[in-house]
């Protein structure tokens, strides 16, 4: 195995002592484990810079909180449809509830519309046989009332009207 000696400056040291007392490893082991991290790294990006896939990293980050929240601000316009498509349910059952028993009352009426319209064809009927009756017993009176008139002596005002030498005639 072979060994690197690289140098350091005071921050990043001190960076390096801080996390090999957390991993409690030396610090030969953790820069070892640290640079074949990075190597692994490197190979997973292809060669890609670090930095820059941090920067996509964060970008990657915002647009993923900016779909996640617009996936809950969907699931709420979801739930509210849900909702919205529920309650025109529950009024189009009212409706439908309303139309039946509208439907009852309008047979009912068409059934009773049916028998008012025969009742009036009767007495239509009736009426036309009373008139006619009416008719035949005028005629009939009239008739008789001539008759009677012809029959009966004139009246004592036309008597003097005509004179008593006309009145025969």
């Amino acid at each position: 195995m072979q060994r690197i000696h690289a140098p350091f400056d005071e921050p990043t040291l001190e960076q390096i002592d801080k996390e090999v007392e957390k991993s409690g490893s030396s610090r030969a082991q953790w820069l070892s484990s640290a640079i074949g991290s990075y190597l692994r790294l490197l190979e997973l990006t292809k060669g890609a810079d670090p930095v820059e896939l941090v920067t996509e990293l964060r970008q990657i980050r915002l647009n993923n909180e900016s779909l996640w929240k617009e996936n809950q601000q969907l699931k709420r316009a979801e739930e509210k449809a849900r909702e919205d498509v529920a309650q025109t349910g529950r009024k189009l059952s009212a409706l439908e509830d309303h139309i039946a028993s509208t439907t009852k009352e309008l047979e009912t009426a068409r059934s009773d519309m049916i028998l008012l319209e025969r009742d009036k064809a009767h007495f239509q009927d009736t009426i036309k046989l009373k008139d006619q009756e009416i008719s035949f017993l005028q005629a009939h009176i009239s008739q008789l009332t001539q008759t009677v008139q012809l029959a009966l002596p004139p009246a004592k005002e036309e008597a003097k009207k005509k004179g008593w030498w006309q009145f025969w005639r």
